[in-house]
């Protein structure tokens, strides 16, 4: 613009000797060409194209997606999605997408409950050291979704082989919102929202009688006791669902989330969740053993919600995150709270 400035100064220095009527008409002509010019850009400015960035994406036939890493141009109908980790995988399967590759073997508590047909056939790309970027490159995929906790330290390796979107909440949701505008399917994520808002209306419902009620979970491992958090995923599905922690336990955080036996008395409640893990083997196995040492353990059995039967075990699905185990956790409260099933 300061040449331009200066331009126009030179012109009318030049009007006041020789050929002033020609300048004059030149003058008038470069004029007119910045109006025309800032009147396109207000124009497309108006229309919703609002940098440059995205009238690259425009001209691409692809769309910008702002996520936790900068703004990505991703395919407008992206064909070949690879996902990376399993509770990033639940939003993406339940839009409807099954990717060609990723790392399905974490998400069994998924794979449990779902159609075969959902699921099998995605190549596992897993290593020790995170995605297998030889197998990732032959694959040629067209999108890569994950999460910049687990995959931030290769997203510039990531990104050269294909748009990589990497998500940075801890909210369900809002991964379900990212994904979706990622892969065209925000209609399908309002569905699936919606569907699921519908079950906890219903469920609140169907509980009002009975409240308030408490609801305590934990978690047995070979090596300790984990509580579900007031801040854990599926904490938060039973606390929109209108119930509530009891008392004791709303001082923890998942920072401070393991109980001493010593503790246990803590987990009075009105209902309590059980369920064990570890990894597949001899850690799972420890496990469901210490799930059982628990049972017939003094502490525990004096606990009135033990006494009273309240103690429903439920599946490892608790640890998730995303639409589809939100609607696991949901089920679980629908079938032992609830006298009726969604």
């Amino acid at each position: 613009m300061q040449k331009f400035i200066i331009w126009l100064d030179i012109l009318r220095l030049h009007n006041r000797g020789k050929g002033r009527m020609a300048i004059q008409q030149r003058y008038q002509r470069v004029l007119k060409f910045f109006v025309l010019l800032n009147f396109a850009i207000l124009t497309i400015s108006a229309c919703g194209i609002s940098s440059y960035r995205e009238l690259e994406a425009v001209s691409n036939n692809c769309r910008i997606i702002a996520h936790a890493m900068g703004d990505t141009c991703v395919p407008l109908n992206p064909q070949r999605v690879v996902v990376w980790g399993g509770t990033e995988l639940d939003p993406v399967l339940a839009l409807g997408v099954k990717p060609i590759a990723g790392t399905p073997n974490v998400l069994t508590y998924v794979k449990e409950k779902l159609p075969s047909e959902q699921w099998q056939g995605i190549e596992d790309i897993s290593n020790p050291q995170g995605p297998n970027l030889e197998r990732l490159l032959k694959l040629k995929p067209d999108l890569i979704l994950g999460h910049k906790s687990r995959i931030e330290q290769v997203y510039p390796q990531l990104s050269k082989i294909a748009p990589t979107v990497l998500d940075g909440a801890d909210d369900w949701k809002s991964t379900l919102r990212l994904f979706a505008e990622a892969l065209g399917k925000t209609d399908k994520a309002q569905q699936v929202m919606d569907t699921y808002d519908a079950r906890i209306k219903r469920f609140k419902a169907e509980m009002s009688n009975q409240l308030p009620f408490t609801i305590s979970a934990i978690e047995v491992r070979a090596d300790a006791f984990v509580l579900s958090t007031k801040d854990s995923f599926a904490m938060s599905v039973i606390q929109e669902a209108g119930l509530s922690l009891p008392p004791a336990l709303t001082q923890y955080t998942w920072r401070t989330w393991t109980l001493s036996k010593e503790r246990l008395y803590e987990l009075e409640s009105d209902a309590l969740f059980l369920r064990s893990w570890g990894e597949v083997g001899k850690e799972q196995y420890k496990a469901q053993s210490q799930l059982e040492k628990l049972k017939t353990d003094p502490l525990w059995m004096q606990l009135q919600v033990v006494q009273q039967n309240k103690v429903y075990e439920v599946g490892d699905y608790f640890q998730g995150a995303g639409p589809i185990t939100a609607n696991f956790v949901l089920d679980d409260l629908f079938k032992h709270l609830i006298t009726t099933q969604s």
